[in-house]
């Protein structure tokens, strides 16, 4: 059986050239890697899976953020917790993590000599469908955070879960319950779920909604104005946010109207983010497992790049419900 000696010497290249190229190492030429691997078709070599050992192994996992043009987005998630759970999934690997930037353009592979990347993983957005080819053809395994992309490993916070015990929270305080759903546009897959959440979580408990009415969606926190949160604290009792962003905004509006809260009008977050510990009265919310999100996801990568364990499609994570004083006390 031919070897990456017979395919180097009949290519006119070094061994660990033929190595790079067969990998897909960004550190080789197109136009070598073209000539290797004909030479490895025609000689009929076949590539050999060999495990390496864990804990010698060094991963090098690309970790891509979204790019935000709204500048609170980037409020919503502890970058450290996201590091670390990556960190401890990929154990007792040693691992670089490398931060890119996302967005339409975002080439996994600008730079030839960059080195190779065992692993990608996308946080809080979803790659292109153009990178999600390219990474595919080059073999290199994918992690998705917060996103469901098909035919893509995902691991998800379960967002209807956590609306589920909002709501029972809520609904155990107030038997009188008039609630409404707030949130804004852009915030895509994340607005559906956590809407779809609330909407089955009150249904359960026989709420009947009138979604026209109890569904308001704002361009942006900009356009969450005093005179907007007067009318919903005057029409609902009970303000669910989709996410803690807009239930800051929501609460400092109320206060600066007047409605007391939680007494006149109960307000919920979602994610726990770092903006809910400014938040006055303390917010009630869930939280979004960041650390446990990525741990998982290293943990998959990991299993793949070693030893080509095939991962989960999805995985879904529930968060915990974080009391505040923005509900009220039990009546138990």
């Amino acid at each position: 059986m031919a070897t990456i000696y017979d395919i180097a010497n009949e290519a006119g290249v070094s061994a660990s050239t033929v190595s790079r190229a067969l990998k897909g190492s960004r550190m080789v030429s197109d136009d070598v890697r073209g000539r290797v691997e004909k030479v490895a078709r025609e000689l009929g070599f076949e590539r050999r899976t060999v495990r390496r050992h864990r804990a010698r192994a060094i991963l090098s996992i690309r970790l891509v953020l979204p790019r935000h043009t709204a500048p609170e987005r980037g409020l919503f998630f502890d970058f450290s917790q996201l590091v670390a759970g990556l960190n401890e999934g990929l154990k007792p690997s040693a691992s670089n993590i490398i931060c890119d930037t996302g967005g339409p353009d975002y080439d996994p592979f600008p730079h030839k000599k960059g080195g190779d990347t065992d692993g990608f993983v996308f946080a809080f957005h979803e790659p292109s469908t153009k990178v999600l080819r390219e990474l595919k053809q080059r073999g290199v395994p994918v992690a998705v955070l917060n996103r469901t992309v098909p035919g893509v490993p995902c691991v998800v916070s379960d967002h209807a879960k956590g609306m589920q015990d909002l709501v029972d929270r809520v609904l155990a305080t107030n038997s009188d319950l008039k609630p409404a759903f707030i949130s804004i546009e852009g915030l895509g897959e994340v607005h559906e779920a956590r809407l779809n959440g609330w909407i089955e979580a009150l249904s359960a408990h026989g709420v009947r909604l009138n979604p026209e009415k109890q569904v308001v969606r704002f361009p942006g926190i900009d356009h969450l104005d005093s005179k907007a949160v007067m009318k919903l604290a005057k029409s609902f009792n009970a303000l669910f946010c989709v996410n803690d962003i807009v239930a800051a905004a929501v609460l400092s509006e109320l206060g600066r109207s007047g409605i007391r809260v939680p007494l006149q009008c109960q307000v919920t977050g979602f994610d726990d983010s770092p903006v809910r510990k400014l938040t006055r009265p303390l917010l009630t919310s869930v939280s979004m497992p960041v650390h446990d999100l990525a741990r998982m996801a290293g943990k998959q990568l990991a299993s793949a790049i070693i030893e080509s364990v095939e991962p989960q499609p999805l995985i879904r994570l529930a968060g915990k419900l974080v009391l505040g004083d923005s509900t009220l006390p039990s009546l138990s």
